[in-house]
């Protein structure tokens, strides 16, 4: 199916950006790398300005224009160091969201990202499980509070178990978007030709674009809670100091990803 391989190829861009990303030297971060981190950012939140209107106001090419302006934001690290293979990922997705928009998919080109963003997402943690790997969250442990933390044995366990359950909740929310945007009427199945029940209620368009955002949101909220009491033998910084570590940290949590020596939390 065309347009499920188009799904496939932009989730394939979403990992080389990851990848392209995390190949960066393991050095501390420098003012550049603070800089390409500000510009995803910045282009993350265009994204969403240009996808609310679309939404809001029923304007499919602007649909397909934040979908372009999101694949230039996460591939602007890459852009930036002159990557040819990112430059060519770049040119080969505005020609796909062009022929998609032509075709009036744009609004399936919009339902996709967030079935993109889990699915990323979800294989970012779990690739980190592997055997002689570093889990992602101990990975934050260590850069945004200390090594010595995870000598503690009920520490790094812990730091393994969050990184499985949070692969599992992203795989999981991913699988139900992905069915979601089967079943919408400008889903997969009714652009295919296929007979079968439909959701037209709009919440499920909002569920794709604010709930599902909105879930991980509450997830990360409930296990922080979880986790002062189960590790209650420990201080912990409060959330919003929490977060803004994980803002300031980010390079070096990114580039912590490009080291594949064998290293284990445990």
């Amino acid at each position: 199916m065309v347009h499920f391989a188009a799904i496939r190829y932009l989730h394939a861009v979403a990992l080389f950006a990851m990848n392209a990303a995390s190949l960066d030297s393991p050095a501390p971060p420098t003012a550049n790398a603070a800089r390409r981190s500000r510009m995803v950012v910045a282009g993350i939140a265009t994204y969403i300005v240009l996808a609310a209107t679309a939404l809001c106001f029923d304007r499919p090419l602007l649909a397909a224009f934040a979908v372009f302006v999101l694949v230039a934001a996460v591939l602007s690290p890459a852009l930036r160091k002159h990557s040819a293979k990112a430059w060519c990922a770049l040119a080969a997705s505005a020609a796909l969201i062009a022929w998609l928009a032509m075709r009036d998919a744009s609004w399936l080109l919009l339902d996709a990202v967030p079935i993109i963003v889990n699915l990323a997402l979800c294989t970012l943690f779990a690739r980190t499980l592997v055997a002689g790997r570093t889990p992602l969250i101990a990975r934050f442990i260590a850069i945004i509070e200390s090594p010595e933390r995870l000598r503690d044995a009920r520490v790094a366990n812990y730091a393994r178990q969050l990184t499985f359950a949070w692969a599992f909740v992203l795989g999981a929310q991913a699988a139900l978007l992905a069915l979601i945007v089967l079943a919408m009427p400008h889903g997969l199945l009714a652009m295919s030709g296929v007979d079968a029940p439909r959701l037209a209620a709009p919440a499920w368009t909002w569920y794709l674009h604010v709930g599902s955002y909105l879930l991980v949101a509450a997830f990360l909220a409930l296990e922080y809670a979880w986790r002062r009491w189960h590790l209650r033998h420990i201080a912990h910084p409060p959330l919003a100091k929490f977060a803004l570590a994980l803002v300031q940290r980010w390079p070096a949590l990114v580039q912590s990803l490009g080291d594949d020596a064998p290293r284990s939390a445990r």
